[in-house]
Order: C-alpha cells, then structure tokens, then sequence
C-alpha cells in the first residue's frame, strides 16, 4: 500500500494492488481505512483506491462553508479529480451509504471517469414519505455535548456493534474526530439530496445496486426507486449495512465478482 495526498483537492488516499481501478467510497466518518482489510483482500486483481472524504480524517480540507464545502456536487467533483490524479484511466466506482448518495451524483455529473458503479445502501430519505422527526435527532443532540460520543453512537446504530468493536484502533480514533464534519456539514446534505432521475435513467454507465440481508430499512423503498430510474434489479450482500467492517473477508468474496464485471 502507498499513501498519497492528491494536490489537486488535498485529499489523502491510498493506493493498493495492480489491474482495473476500484475506488470506494465510504459513507459517514468518511475514512479510508472502513476499506482497509477490503482493500488488501482485493489488491490481487484490482488496483484499489480508498481515501478519506472532505474533510475527514487526513484530508484536512475547510469544510466552514456547509453550503458548499460538504456538498454532494463538491464531493463527486472530488471522487472524479482523484481517479484522474491516480492516473488510471476510468475506474469501478463502489459507493455504500452516504458514499453510494455520492456515486450517484457522479453517475449524473462525472460519467466519464467510470467504467461502472456499485450503488449499495444510500439514505436517500428525500424519496420516503415524511413520517415525524427524523430518528437520528438524538444522536444529533449528543453531538453538541458529547461529539465523540456521538459518533460513535452514530456507528453503532448503523452499522452495529460488531462494525465498532472490529474497527483498528487507530482507524475508529480518527473517525471519532469527524463529528463535526459528519453532523455539522455532510448530513444535512446527505439526508435532503435526491437524485435526478431524468439524468440517471439516460446513464450509459453498467450498475449494480446493493443491499444487504440485515441492512437498514430505508434500503427496501429507496433501491425499489432506484430500480425503476437505474433499470436493474437489487442483489444481496450477506451482514448489515457495513459488512466491510466486521465480516470484510465475506464482503470481499461477494462484491469480487460484481467489481469484476463491471471493469471488463
């Protein structure tokens, strides 16, 4: 594994193995290494590119201006200008979470640095009926006590206590930093995009959209949405919402085969 920063958006990343280009795009806390066993599992057939989102972790970037700086717009322009900095021609992009919101913002804007894209679990809630306050509220409220509390709620809820508990150490301590990134700047962003569906259902990119047997209950309606604008059917992993964390030796084994096809 080498470990770079991208000059053009001081993004850091990672790059390992040789052959087609991956990258994956992680969801809330935004840090490279949620890939990290999952990268080295794949780095035998692909050339695997992680990175620490925005303003996450070691990409120390400003992210002051919510408006802008955390958007979805700005983080696909960032996923796009870090294919083209690795110099790998187009890549397989595999987004989960919020990075599969941020996946389909480049399906509409960025098309031309994929060669394919795995959508798997994103929060799409401005396709679901509006049913009272939103059920993250209270770990929003923890955050302006407790941020690192917070965040780790935050993981824990969705992604389970297996997901923590598995996590390097060094990885969930930068992760805990993120708090004011993943509350105060990206949610708001992630939770009220919505896709345009005029633009996804003319795409010429291959997908794959994902969900998992145990994941979040948002997945059932939004990838029947996604199914209707994208043309394709679900598949399903095996685990929860981040089964890269916890099981990434099953997760490796099941996504292998989809990356495979779409970077023929």
């Amino acid at each position: 594994m080498t470990a770079h920063t991208a000059t053009a958006n001081g993004l850091y990343y990672e790059l390992r193995g040789a052959g087609p280009a991956v990258l994956f795009i992680a969801g809330g806390t935004g840090d490279a290494g949620q890939f990290g066993k999952t990268a080295e599992l794949l780095a035998d057939e692909f050339t695997v590119i992680t990175y620490d989102r925005r303003g996450n972790s070691r990409s120390v970037l400003n992210v002051d201006d919510a408006g802008a700086a955390a958007s979805i717009a700005t983080q696909a322009d960032d996923a796009a200008t870090l294919i083209d900095a690795c110099g790998v021609g187009r890549a397989t992009v595999f987004g989960t979470s919020g990075g599969a919101t941020i996946a389909l913002e480049m399906l509409t804007s960025h098309s031309q640095v994929m060669k394919g894209v795995v959508v798997h679990e994103p929060p799409l809630f401005a396709l679901l009926p509006q049913t009272g306050p939103s059920p993250m509220q209270p770990i929003f409220d923890q955050f302006e006590t407790d941020p690192r509390a917070a965040v780790e709620r935050f993981v824990r809820v969705n992604a389970g206590d297996a997901a923590w508990e598995a996590l390097e150490p060094a990885v969930r301590e930068r992760m805990l930093g993120n708090g004011t990134a993943l509350f105060r700047h990206e949610l708001p962003h992630f939770l009220s995009y919505r896709p345009d569906e005029d633009r996804l259902r003319t795409t010429r990119v291959p997908v794959s959209l994902l969900r998992s047997r145990d994941g979040k209950e948002f997945a059932l309606p939004v990838n029947a949405w996604l199914e209707q604008a994208l043309g394709v059917e679900t598949a399903v992993l095996t685990g929860h919402h981040a089964p890269y964390l916890d099981a990434p030796e099953v997760f490796a084994q099941e996504v292998r085969p989809i990356l495979r096809q779409l970077s023929s």
